[in-house]
């Protein structure tokens, strides 16, 4: 009864730790106390990134020793056999997960230091029984009687004895054996997760007042890892023995500090004073539950707590639109902060003093700060849509129904269609359900993107069940199908299952691809040495001929040519497709025959060179050799096509180094995803709302070039992840998964950038082979990111003069434009030749991206310039041959037909002929080489039924073979057009002269001119 009591006591209670008297003791002093006092044996090893690196199970990093897991099982060898640091962690979400706690009570953070010691195989129980307990009865004056210890009592379900070692050592070390409590596997058994290390562990546990073992908080928890739980459940021993201590750094800093909440203390007393001064909000009174009647204390918690979370999360670089964890708990500070203290922008200005607490001890705060800030101002703007649209249909929707305002995350985009969808079954179904449908549940997850709490609110809404357990056991499987599918797609022909089961089976070994990385420089080429190799195996359309079944294979002629063979080697130089680079393509050479190589993938640790047989007479077997005797274990030889490999070398560096550029220029990038090819690369980021200017990209252009002018080396050196870690300034692609031994780093260091990442591809020894580097075209994926394609190699300096020649064009025709030194028609006919190209810049002209979009605009306004003046001028040769008219016509109506240009043909003003001729009727035929329109218009006070505008252009109408209309609003009597007709050239112009005289014939009998004034009439 006495550990049930234990696990779930009150933490809320105030401890009264009756400590050694003495001076105040800040966080920063602790933490440091701490570290020095292990660091005389021990090495420090700096925290880690909170993004989880090698371990896809969990969202961050959520305990110190994750770093070394690969340690603990023996994957790699530590940085040294004793360590000590403060490492952060994030709790969100998993088998830990404090949330939905933080705020309600005075112990739970989404954010935490964890302060620990480790051993890798060098000392056990003993010693790290004496260093936590001395250190906290000694340096940290915490009184003994004040302290209690527990250990493992033994599990019969694990086959797992009482650790009555450990008692015993608490027992010499003088703590009374009243105050040594046993506890079972589910206390004091520790486990990482599902799998992976494990071992028992003993805790110290701190009372509020001597002899009261009902009110125990945790302090220190020491874990003896010495085992492993395998896939099968099963608990295996480890060949080493090593330790893990872990003390929540917040919770001790409360009992040091004298503070009944973690809250009270110096990490969190400055964030609430920033709040309260920039808000102008009653103080923080550290009010709980019900006495916190308006919840103001509850928020200031909530909105502290969260942005210590965001502020270290984005500056180990997560990204909210990545994460989605570290989304949820941004917006709900952000809510927070415009909901109760009225202020948009605090959660920057907490940020800023984050940075300043924990900088010191975790300097990429301030490194990164300026990033941080940039992407919180942009979720900010990205919550501030969201409210504006779905945020009001949800406002709406729970006024209908008050029961949805118990929904927390009601901001998720796929809440309302989520939420909608849901009604629609429940409408549906009858009887009505009790539980909800499991394959339901993980649709809302799925398709809708809602969390599992969201889940479980709807169904609490709708009183249905949501059995979480059954909900994981789903997600599990459905996981399990998706990787299932995804082996099958590998298993398709040409390479079967049943061939990789073959090779397993008989242990072939996996092939060495190390050779990859081989290859050298002397200062003006890269040589890419053949690799002699063993043959493993062939299969010829998806069937293992040359297996480790039969020794030999004799194999005819035809059961090779015309047909694509994948050779398994025991080693290859050929690269497979990985880390976004693409693969090599070569030769292989068995016997007689060569093998053009077009593709190479791995499967399983197997790679596969796939191919068809050159046909080449010269290597032709003779007719005696018709059939030709292969074994297991045949010479061969393989060398990669070096043309495509130096040019993937140079764009995956080059790839590096845009990277760097980006973030050197831009206050802040998220790398979502590369793509390294041989003709060009393309780099995709978030830009926060940011712009990629013109400015900016000439900008990137430059840096990047001024490094590869440097010719500065590009090292690489191979770690493993704990020493990873330990790297200054390492980029990493957020979400990926490394693994924990093999990790290549790329190092480029010059005046101009600095580049480090971690990397598996293949790249050139030094910048100056990229020769040069030119951006050539970005693609907006979205509101979020850009796709930004490039381009490395000497070829692309010709990019830079087709660029200059480019705009040297575009200059001599704005020139020859001011100067009217050529027609309008034939300007613009080569400026619709040089946009056609551009517009098809990949396959008929290569230039930059800048130097694109500056002829682009350049043209676009030569062009508009080329419309207005042509414009302008149709409208004053309109008017000048009207004025003309009405001067010197002796008949009352005028007629009069005019050449133009095909592009000018349409800027011909013939609707502004009522106002130049407002007294007599009036028509105008224009016409061009290709086109022909006409206009009518007669005044009101001369319609009559003999003569009017529709009648006048229906004399002539058929001549053209086209049709009129009225414009919208007018009188057709008064008003008519002749649509644009196209017709021959040899044509047209008869027919014009025509259609005079014929509109000039009706109006002369219609208005009954006289002859007289028919014969002074001016010809037109």
């Amino acid at each position: 009864m006495l550990s049930r009591r234990i696990k779930f006591l009150n933490k809320n209670v105030i401890v009264r730790m009756y400590i050694s008297e003495g001076k105040f003791k800040s966080a920063a002093s602790i933490r440091k106390e701490f570290l020095d006092y292990f660091l005389k044996d021990h090495s420090f090893v700096r925290s880690s990134p909170v993004m989880n690196l090698n371990d896809p199970s969990t969202p961050f990093v959520n305990a110190g020793m994750n770093q070394f897991k690969g340690v603990f099982l023996g994957h790699y060898d530590p940085p040294s056999l004793r360590v000590a640091n403060s490492q952060k962690c994030i709790r969100v979400g998993g088998k830990h997960n404090d949330l939905e706690e933080v705020g309600s009570d005075t112990y739970h953070h989404t954010f935490f230091e964890m302060l620990g010691n480790w051993s890798f195989g060098d000392y056990f129980k003993e010693e790290a029984c004496k260093y936590a307990w001395n250190l906290l009865t000694g340096p940290f004056g915490i009184k003994k009687d004040l302290l209690y210890v527990t250990y493992f009592g033994g599990d019969e379900k694990l086959g797992l004895e009482p650790d009555l070692e450990c008692k015993n050592i608490w027992l010499r070390l003088g703590v009374p054996e009243n105050r040594i409590l046993a506890f079972g596997a589910k206390d004091n058994f520790w486990e990482m997760g599902s799998t992976g290390p494990c071992g028992l562990c003993t805790e110290i546990h701190i009372s509020e007042s001597p002899d009261e073992p009902l009110n125990l908080m945790e302090l220190w928890n020491i874990v003896f890892i010495q085992n492993e739980r395998v896939e099968n459940g099963q608990i295996i021993k480890l060949p080493k023995h090593h330790v893990d201590t872990g003390m929540g750094f917040e919770r001790l800093v409360a009992v040091l500090q004298r503070k009944k909440s973690n809250y009270d203390t110096d990490l969190f007393v400055p964030l609430f004073e920033t709040i309260e001064k920039s808000s102008k909000v009653p103080k923080y009174e550290g009010k709980f539950g019900s006495d916190d009647k308006e919840g103001l204390d509850t928020a200031y918690r909530i909105l502290a707590d969260h942005s210590r979370m965001v502020t270290v999360a984005l500056a180990d670089g997560v990204l909210p639109d990545q994460n989605q964890k570290l989304r949820r708990v941004l917006r709900r500070a952000l809510d927070v902060s415009e909901k109760t203290f009225r202020k948009t922008d605090l959660v920057n200005e907490l940020s800023f003093r984050v940075a300043e607490m924990l900088g010191e001890t975790y300097p990429e705060l301030h490194r990164n700060l300026k990033q941080v800030q940039n992407i919180i101002r942009y979720e900010e703007e990205v919550l501030k849509a969201l409210r504006e649209t779905s945020g009001k249909k949800w406002e709406k929707m729970v006024k209908e129904r008050s029961a949805l305002s118990a929904v927390t995350d009601y901001m998720v985009s796929g809440l309302i269609p989520g939420y909608n969808d849901l009604q629609s079954i429940l409408k549906d179904e009858e009887p009505k359900m009790e539980t909800l449908p499991g394959e339901f549940a993980l649709k809302l997850y799925d398709t809708y993107g809602l969390s599992k709490t969201t889940i479980s609110e709807l169904a609490k809404i709708e009183s249905l069940k949501f059995e979480m357990s059954a909900f994981e056991e789903n997600l599990k499987k459905t996981k399990e199908r998706s990787r299932a599918k995804t082996k099958e797609k590998l298993y398709k022909e040409p390479v079967s299952k049943l061939s990789l089961d073959v090779l397993e089976r008989f242990n072939v070994p996996r092939t060495d691809d190390s050779l990859k990385y081989d290859y050298s420089f002397d200062h003006k080429e890269y040589f890419f040495p053949p690799v002699r190799s063993k043959l493993l195996g062939l299969i010829i359309n998806g069937n293992l001929k040359l297996s480790p079944e039969e020794s030999d294979c004799i194999l005819e002629k035809d059961d090779f040519l015309g047909r694509e063979v994948n050779i398994l080697l025991d080693k290859t130089p050929f690269y497979v497709k990985e880390g976004g680079q693409t693969f090599d393509k070569g030769y292989v050479q068995i016997k007689s025959l060569l093998f053009d190589i077009y593709e190479v993938r791995k499967i399983r640790g197997y790679v596969f060179h796939v191919g068809y047989v050159v046909n080449n007479k010269s290597r032709k077997l003779p007719v005696q050799q018709s059939k030709l005797s292969l074994k297991v274990g045949e010479d061969s030889q393989a060398w990669v096509n070096s043309r495509r490999r130096l040019s993937a070398m140079r764009h995956h560096t080059a790839a590096h180094l845009l990277n760097a550029a980006l973030r050197k220029v831009l206050p802040a990038i998220g790398q979502r995803g590369s793509s390294v090819g041989k003709d060009k690369l393309s780099f995709e980021c978030s830009l926060f709302g940011q712009k990629l200017t013109n400015e900016r990209v000439v900008e990137l252009e430059k840096v990047v070039n001024d490094c590869i002018n440097s010719d500065a080396p590009v090292e690489t050196k191979i770690v493993n992840m704990s020493r990873m870690m330990a790297e200054d300034n390492l980029t990493v692609i957020p979400g990926e998964i490394y693994p924990e031994t093999g990790i290549r780093i790329v190092n480029i260091e010059s005046p101009f950038l600095k580049s480090k990442e971690a990397c598996c591809g293949t790249h050139v020894h030094r910048t100056g082979s990229l020769g040069h580097f030119c951006i050539l075209y970005l693609k907006s994926q979205g509101a979020v990111s850009v796709d930004i394609h490039a381009a490395a190699g000497p070829v692309m300096r010709l990019a830079k003069i087709a660029g200059k020649n480019l705009k040297n064009r575009v200059e001599r025709l704005e020139e020859e434009f001011k100067a009217k030194l050529t027609l309008c028609d034939e300007l613009d006919s080569e400026i619709h030749d040089i946009q056609r190209n551009l517009m098809e810049k990949g396959d008929k002209i290569l230039i930059s991206y800048v130097d694109y979009r500056e002829c682009q605009s350049r043209l676009s306004n030569l062009a508009r310039a080329i419309l207005l003046h042509r414009r302008t001028s149709a409208r004053d040769g309109l008017e000048t041959e009207i004025r003309k008219l009405q001067k010197c016509t002796t008949v009352p109506f005028i007629i009069h037909c005019m050449q133009s240009s095909d592009a000018s043909i349409n800027d011909v003003p013939l609707k502004k002929l009522e106002k130049l001729c407002p007294d007599l009727p009036i028509l105008v035929i224009v016409f061009s080489k290709k086109c022909i329109r006409a206009k009518c218009c007669v005044p009101r006070k001369m319609v009559s039924n003999s003569f009017n505008a529709l009648s006048w252009m229906d004399s002539i109408i058929k001549i053209f073979q086209s049709q009129a209309d009225t414009p919208q609003g007018q009188d057709p009597l008064l008003v008519r057009n002749m649509k644009t007709s196209r017709l021959p050239w040899d044509e047209i112009e008869p027919l014009a002269i025509k259609a005079c005289t014929k509109a000039k014939n009706f109006a002369v009998l219609a208005l009954n001119v006289s002859k007289e004034k028919q014969a002074n009439k001016t010809k037109n």
